[in-house]
């Protein structure tokens, strides 16, 4: 099972990582020829899309996950249906989102404003609902190549194109837009290429009370999905609204973006472990099948420890490879709060498979939702107190939250059949964020040498735990 995880995981984490570690790597290329403004309307206007982007689906991937659980032989039938509603649906829904990206664009791009609305708004129009269901059919039937291709064609055409487009045309934010739409076109032929070759072509004459049914499943889930939009996202919305400069706003979008770095790259693991929970909870009354998810997630949750912490210790050596801007090198500190914040993945992937399996989609917001709209509340409360820093605080606490919050909800112990000791993980996350910020500038050496230390312990404890567990 573990063996299954990490190779479905290699396989979409390579094809999407290879190209973003381009990307990474491209930025001493690209951070001379841009400001703090340049990231802060990039910032601004990313968040307004990622929240419009978390309403699109209108929570169907949870319909489309048990339907495929639940009815293997009809499950296309099914996704079809939901296919044709939501084509239908995306049409208008993105030309409001068009129109609502134009008149939220920040003054510093007023010059480009109608056409940044349509760079974002055509990939909604036309390309998202078709990238979404011809990645689920790969992922449940556990297919990982072809979603590989598509992240690997992404990536490399978004990387190559932003160099060109900023570096080499000098377009400064407008780069980001064009490389984006340019690139999700090239995904979406591997999209339609999955579509046609399973015929899941869309059925536009679709049953209303089976898009009724799966409206009352999805729905409430919706502000479960929109939480990762508040938790990921929004801070830079917030700092919009609370009138933090648009310059500020680059800071802080340069350090956030290296959570989302490794938020993106946990994705591969989110894409291979979510079958697998769901093939493990399917047991319902196995205590060995809850052993082996619990095994899964202990192995996860170190595994994200090193990832997280030795970047974190590293943090200033990276920014200062990476950023060539010394103005934008001032964030990282910032960045060491926000990337070890997302630790608290597998730990949440346990409690969410499981309510969701069990379709309690109507108690998922006493996690997600309390912690978007928690972490947004305290931004608006203390940002304007102690300046646009806190944000990078207020987001590692509500990450934490949403982390472990599920594990003391009634519903899952209710359903659960195995302890994860969920406060000594949450524990443990607090005191590596507090050494990995104290140690962040100590030498070279001695971080070399922090390094090392915390791998053998790391692969002491996996084969400690994995001995003990006996799978």
């Amino acid at each position: 099972m573990l063996r299954k995880l990490l190779s479905h995981a290699a396989i979409y984490g390579l094809s999407a990582q290879i190209p973003r570690l381009a990307g990474v790597l491209a930025l001493p290329l690209i951070t001379q020829h841009l400001t703090p403004v340049d990231y802060g309307v990039a910032g601004v206007v990313t968040a307004y899309y990622s929240a419009l982007i978390m309403l699109q689906s209108l929570g169907f991937t949870v319909v489309m996950e048990n339907s495929f659980a639940r009815h293997p032989s009809r499950f296309q039938w099914i996704w079809r249906q939901l296919y044709g509603f939501l084509a239908s649906w995306s049409l208008v829904y993105g030309l409001l989102s068009m129109g609502m990206i134009y008149m939220v664009v920040p003054t510093d791009a007023q010059e480009n404003r109608f056409l940044i609305a349509l760079l974002v708004g055509i990939p909604m129009v036309f390309f998202v609902v078709t990238d979404l269901f011809g990645g689920m059919f790969c992922l449940h039937t556990q297919r990982p190549l072809p979603i590989a291709l598509r992240s690997f064609l992404m990536g490399g055409v978004n990387v190559i194109l932003t160099i060109y487009f900023i570096a080499e045309l000098r377009m400064g934010y407008m780069g980001w837009f064009y490389a984006s739409t340019i690139s999700t076109a090239a995904g979406f032929v591997v999209s339609i290429y999955i579509i046609a070759s399973q015929k899941l072509w869309p059925i536009f004459n679709f049953k209303w009370h089976r898009i009724r049914h799966s409206l009352k499943v999805s729905l409430p889930a919706v502000p479960h999905g929109f939480s990762f939009f508040m938790l990921d996202t929004s801070d830079r919305l917030v700092l919009d609204v609370v009138g933090i400069p648009v310059g500020r706003i680059g800071l802080y979008n340069v350090a956030s973006n290296f959570g989302i770095y490794f938020s993106s790259a946990s994705l591969a693991v989110v894409q291979a472990a979510t079958p697998l929970y769901k093939q493990l909870y399917a047991q319902t009354k196995s205590i060995e099948a809850a052993l082996q998810a619990r095994y899964m997630t202990y192995t996860l949750q170190l595994l994200f420890f090193i990832g997280t912490f030795i970047g974190s210790l590293w943090m200033k050596e990276i920014f200062g490879f990476l950023i060539r801007n010394q103005e934008l090198q001032q964030a990282y500190p910032l960045a060491i709060v926000i990337l070890m914040g997302y630790n608290f993945r597998p730990m949440y992937m346990a409690v969410i498979n499981l309510l969701t399996f069990h379709e309690k989609t109507n108690k998922l917001w006493r996690i997600s939702t309390v912690a978007g709209i928690g972490n947004i509340v305290l931004n608006l409360i203390l940002v304007p107190l102690y300046g646009f820093q806190m944000a990078a605080y207020t987001t590692f606490a509500a990450l934490m939250y949403m982390g472990y919050a599920g594990f003391f909800l009634k519903v899952y112990k209710e359903l659960a059949l195995v302890r994860y000791h969920a406060i000594w993980w949450l524990l443990a996350t607090v005191v590596l964020l507090v050494l990995a910020y104290q140690l962040r500038e100590v030498a070279v050496w001695q971080k070399a040498l922090i390094t090392l230390l915390s791998l053998c312990a790391g692969i002491a404890a996996f084969w400690k735990y994995r001995s003990r567990a006996q799978f």
